[in-house]
């Protein structure tokens, strides 16, 4: 009976749970769970994204799909769950984006796209014969010179933060920024502290060391300085994956 009772309110995502739970959304976190890492940190020089992708097939090109994409000169996202939910969004995105410059003759507010994002999905909890997204994003950029930081999950709720991590080994991870953290590192250290964050968390997850491959690596930054949002080279990453090993920081 209570099996029952629950699949009444399992089977819609219109309908809430006595409890006040939507069990859809509840499953559209999974996806985003399992999903590879991404790590968003916000400090006074600006702000950086960083994203581990996981490579199922020693057949598949593990140069796409991007985990971190540029949607305006400014403004930089990641995910973390389905690729292909995360596609539609972000070319919404774009276009709304430039759709703002086109009107009004300014860069879109990083809070402004995010919340636009953020609208799209919250329509699709509400409609019967739809599902949500099983995608959540970090989004960072820089508007009027100030680094912003956001994090979206499946409902479209948008959080600010310092420092954010989506998919796996996510609570461990956020413990080591708790540990970490400060606003005045370099955007280099906010990258390099991320790796290390990473790597702690899969080390203790998987009960042997870990070594990072270039590679498998993607990292997005915006400085104060220039305002814009950049993708850093391999060569760029490999040279922080170089000082994360020498260094022997954990």
């Amino acid at each position: 009976m209570s099996g029952m009772y629950f699949a009444g309110y399992d089977r819609a995502i219109t309908m809430f749970s006595p409890d006040g739970r939507i069990y859809q959304l509840e499953y559209a976190m999974e996806p985003v769970k399992k999903g590879s890492t991404t790590m968003g940190i916000k400090v006074d020089e600006g702000v950086a994204i960083v994203a581990e992708r996981i490579k199922p097939s020693p057949l598949v090109d593990v140069s796409a799909p991007e985990k971190v994409l540029l949607v305006d000169r400014h403004i930089g996202v990641g995910y973390a769950g389905l690729s292909s939910d995360a596609r539609v969004l972000i070319e919404d995105a774009r276009v709304y984006a430039q759709t703002h410059r086109i009107m009004y003759d300014e860069d879109i507010d990083v809070e402004a796209l995010t919340k636009r994002m953020g609208d799209v999905m919250q329509a699709y909890t509400q409609h019967g014969g739809t599902r949500p997204f099983g995608v959540a994003f970090i989004t960072a950029g820089i508007s009027r010179g100030v680094p912003k930081l956001f994090m979206t999950d499946v409902s479209g709720a948008y959080t600010s933060y310092k420092a954010v991590t989506i998919g796996m080994y996510d609570q461990a991870i956020t413990d080591f920024f708790k540990d970490r953290y400060t606003p005045s590192m370099s955007i280099e250290q906010a990258v390099l502290t991320a790796l290390q964050a990473l790597r702690k968390a899969k080390q203790e997850a998987l009960q042997t060391s870990v070594a990072f491959d270039p590679e498998k690596i993607e990292a997005g930054v915006a400085r104060r300085s220039t305002g814009l949002f950049v993708k850093l080279t391999q060569a760029e990453v490999s040279s922080i994956i170089d000082k994360l090993e020498g260094s022997g920081l954990s």
